[in-house]
């Protein structure tokens, strides 16, 4: 009986011990045979192209297994745990690609008869790897309606990859609540709660790609991390009937502001948007939308105090043309015009995030559209994702 060590444990190695003269029973030779046929690995010895979320798995039906010893290509052991009856070994890390792993595996059985297995595998190589990018960014405080968005650099296609995704991720948060995933686009997936971010909220999403089969002969690689706050309750509705913006803070009416809404022709889009990004100011070109710069309707002019709320180009801004029509017409081409005066303290009340709720619009939200199509996307759509506390 000797001690020897494998991949950091102390383990007993058993060898054959020469049988007494006239004892009866299986040779040490047939019991070595019978151990060494007990043994299995998995992956089997030989297979090739083997998924990179495989496990590696060594399970004796005979006996107890002494001493597996895992290496890749270049030698370097895997680490892996032993179940309490010795009978099984498995894997505690992920596979590589385009690897060749050897599997060394001793059982040994009655009569101090020891056996020794040797098999080996060949891993897949990926036809591309995928990573992502996660936002919001850490150290960001957010708005109530702000979601999460990972974005991969390569389309994910497969039902079952972008359900197996989610396995991958591990969000947590200071109070949990139900949080679902959805699939905008092959390249993007967001997460968002049931309602909105309670205010306060402490998050943490992390993702770890190793071992994603994504699809198509492609496999994820990489981790990310991101810990950002949300911040207070910044919801503002406003109403294309009565023709008010009503800001609250937390629950409390902070302001209320006359504008002038989307025309008839160019109405602008109900439901509810999120501020996407803010700037001083901004070219607004009514080519960007259709409409040409030399029509009755154009406009090419540099425009003051903007926040940004859809894709198509929606803001609230600064209309100094139209303070005449805010507080009783609409006649914007599609953006909430406000005073020069409310529009600098809306932009400076502002953060990304934060919501602006459109209502008394004819015009539906449009899908696809980044300011609306997280909250116009119905909760049912999304499948529900484990959240865990942060610690304490």
């Amino acid at each position: 009986m000797a001690l020897a060590v494998f991949g950091g444990v102390a383990a007993l190695v058993l060898v054959a011990l020469p049988t007494h003269a006239g004892q009866s029973g299986p040779s040490p030779r047939q019991i070595r045979h019978e151990l060494a046929a007990a043994v299995t690995t998995s992956p089997g010895d030989g297979a090739t192209s083997v998924p990179l979320d495989s496990p590696i798995s060594v399970y004796t039906s005979l006996g107890r297994l002494r001493s597996v010893v895992v290496t890749d290509g270049a030698g370097q052991p895997v680490s892996g745990t032993l179940d309490p009856s010795d009978t099984t070994w498995t894997a505690t890390q992920p596979l590589a690609a385009g690897t060749t792993y050897r599997v060394d595996a001793t059982v040994a059985g009655r009569s101090r008869v020891a056996a020794t297995t040797v098999a080996s595998f060949t891993t897949v190589t990926p036809s591309a790897w995928v990573h992502a990018t996660l936002w919001p960014d850490s150290g960001l405080s957010v708005g109530v309606g702000q979601p999460i968005v990972l974005t991969f650099d390569h389309p994910v296609t497969d039902p079952a990859a972008r359900a197996a995704v989610l396995s991958h991720l591990h969000l947590s948060m200071s109070s949990p609540v139900a949080v679902g995933a959805y699939w905008f686009s092959s390249t993007e997936l967001h997460l968002r709660p049931e309602s909105l971010w309670p205010s306060g909220e402490q998050i943490s999403l992390s993702d770890s790609l190793d071992g994603w089969d994504a699809g198509g002969g492609n496999w994820g690689q990489g981790s990310d991390q991101v810990t950002f706050s949300i911040g207070d309750a910044r919801i503002s509705t406003a109403n294309l009937i009565t023709h008010q913006m009503t800001v609250t803070d937390n629950g409390k009416v902070v302001a209320t502001y006359p504008l002038s809404g989307g025309s008839d022709q160019y109405p602008t889009m109900g439901g509810v948007h999120i501020v996407m990004d803010r700037e001083t100011q901004v070219r607004m070109v009514s080519s960007t939308v259709g409409i040409p710069v030399d029509s009755p309707g154009g406009y090419d002019e540099i425009v003051y105090w903007d926040v940004h709320i859809s894709d198509s180009g929606e803001y609230v801004h600064a209309a100094p043309w139209s303070v005449a029509d805010q507080g009783n017409t609409n006649v914007s081409h599609g953006c909430i015009n406000l005073s020069p005066a409310d529009a600098q303290q809306f932009y400076g009340f502002s953060r990304v995030g934060d919501i602006v709720d459109v209502v008394g619009s004819p015009r539906p939200p449009a899908p696809g559209d980044h300011g609306v199509m997280d909250w116009s996307t119905p909760w049912s759509s999304f499948t529900p994702i484990p959240v865990t506390p942060l610690p304490a």
